[in-house]
């Protein structure tokens, strides 16, 4: 007999669930503020990218407008909780949630710059103001189709593809929206920084190697230096020499009291 056990949902950590709920509370706090509340937009300004307030050294920015996302289109903030919850949590439970927000933070700020830097030097597909988690996103579609190239996932929920169909579609896509001049909210830039991120900071990053290289050989440096430090045993031979002392003493007469 058959037993057809249900689909195990994947279980995040502690990391990737603050930051799913964070993205998820700010798109609520700002669409309910801006769309029904009256609030102006001022108070959403100074967390989006803004290249020109960037350059002038507001790099906060790098890392904040990654958590916003469009308050009249609910789908651009959940295509980012789904992205970090179907391929973060196999991330994170390979990696710890330390290194996960680590590794998300940095992807985020480093798609952000990439967007700023590409756009400055071609300003056809600049883009002044840009927000959202795409780049955030792709860098963890990247490193997990890296780390799972023989795995699968559901694309859209229906259609199965493997780590490296999935490595290939986002190129794609990212490439097609430059050719259409298509721009995400994040900017056409970001989705390449954020694949680049993705290589630079997983599983098989050539900088994690290079680290890993210079840490062995720290631990080889460190291990050298305990061989050479004199043991106990050694500190205790380096006092004078033993020498065997000529005769003795004689065993001292026995008391007659305790043989009566």
């Amino acid at each position: 007999m058959d037993v057809h056990t249900a689909p195990r949902f994947p279980r995040p950590g502690k990391g990737l669930i603050g930051v799913m709920v964070a993205v998820t509370a700010l798109w609520v706090m700002f669409a309910i503020g801006l769309n029904f509340a009256g609030v102006s937009q001022a108070v959403w300004t100074p967390f989006e990218g803004n290249v020109d307030k960037i350059l002038s050294g507001q790099i906060w920015r790098l890392v904040t407008a990654p958590m916003l996302h469009s308050v009249r289109d609910p789908w651009h903030f959940l295509s980012t909780v789904l992205g970090l919850y179907f391929l973060g949590t196999p991330l994170e439970e390979r990696w710890g949630s330390r290194r996960m927000l680590a590794f998300l933070f940095a992807s985020a700020a480093f798609a952000s710059a990439a967007q700023v830097l590409v756009g400055t030097l071609i300003p056809h597909i600049a883009q002044p103001v840009f927000y959202g988690g795409l780049g955030m996103v792709e860098a963890v579609a990247v490193a997990w189709a890296l780390a799972h190239r023989n795995a699968s996932v559901r694309l859209f929920f229906v259609l199965p593809v493997s780590g490296t169909m999935l490595l290939v579609f986002v190129f794609v896509m990212s490439v097609l929206n430059v050719i259409a001049l298509r721009a995400p909210q994040e900017g056409l830039i970001t989705p390449f920084g954020g694949m680049l991120a993705g290589w630079l900071f997983g599983d098989f990053s050539p900088v994690r190697r290079y680290y890993l290289k210079l840490r062995f050989k720290q631990l080889q440096g460190q291990s050298e230096a305990l061989r050479r430090l004199p043991t106990s045993s050694s500190r205790g031979r380096s006092g004078p020499p033993l020498r065997v002392l000529p005769g003795g003493q004689k065993s001292p007469p026995k008391d007659k009291r305790w043989l009566n």
